[in-house]
């Protein structure tokens, strides 16, 4: 239940933002201007601003929906949640249950992967230091994101301190939590079901 939630959201918001690049590639990176010449009807101003909410628009949405990815309350579904819970009690996703149904090359091609992405040491189990490591790079990539949606959209704060992430951090963002999930939806579905999903930009 935790992992498809955390998919359902992840994906949305990885969709937002093909849908967001595909709308500045066929307008071009001053669509907000090209739009505004006089035949138009509109001052060039007037789209400039339309423009300018609509980047603002979409990048606090982005955030936002970061900043749930990176909730540790226990009653949500977060990402963080996912990586707390799995270091936590890392003796439930043993090799013998990773590997079990499988057998020949397949088999051999899942121990490797095992090994290699989850239990480097061979406990026979996850090494919790992985999603240690993986929360660890989580919480220090989104912090910034983090404290300004905390300070500027979910709560009206006096004295924020503060600024705006730059898009580079949230594309960094969301192509970390494209890659955390794709890792660890693996690890949980090594057999199929809901696959894994692409952190490609487009």
């Amino acid at each position: 239940m935790l992992l498809e939630r955390i998919t359902l959201e992840v994906s949305g918001l990885l969709e937002n933002r093909r849908i967001w690049q595909d709308l500045q590639a066929r307008n071009g990176p001053t669509y907000g201007v090209a739009r505004g010449r006089p035949a138009d009807g509109h001052p060039p101003e007037a789209t400039d601003r339309d423009h300018d909410w609509l980047v603002q628009l979409y990048y606090r949405d982005a955030a936002l929906g970061i900043r749930r990815m990176v909730d540790g309350d226990r009653r949500t579904g977060s990402l963080k949640r996912l990586l707390q819970k799995m270091a936590e009690d890392p003796r439930l996703l043993p090799e013998t249950w990773f590997l079990a149904g499988s057998s020949g090359s397949r088999r051999e091609e899942l121990a490797a992967a095992f090994k290699e992405r989850a239990d480097t040491l061979w406990f026979g189990h996850l090494n919790p230091a992985v999603p240690r490591a993986d929360l660890a790079e989580l919480s220090s990539a989104t912090a910034g994101i983090k404290c300004w949606v905390d300070q500027h959209i979910t709560h009206a704060q006096l004295d924020p301190h503060s600024t705006q992430p730059p898009p580079s951090d949230i594309d960094a963002a969301l192509d970390l939590l494209a890659r955390l999930l794709e890792k660890y939806t693996f690890l949980l579905r090594p057999h199929g079901g809901a696959g894994g999903i692409s952190a490609s930009r487009g």
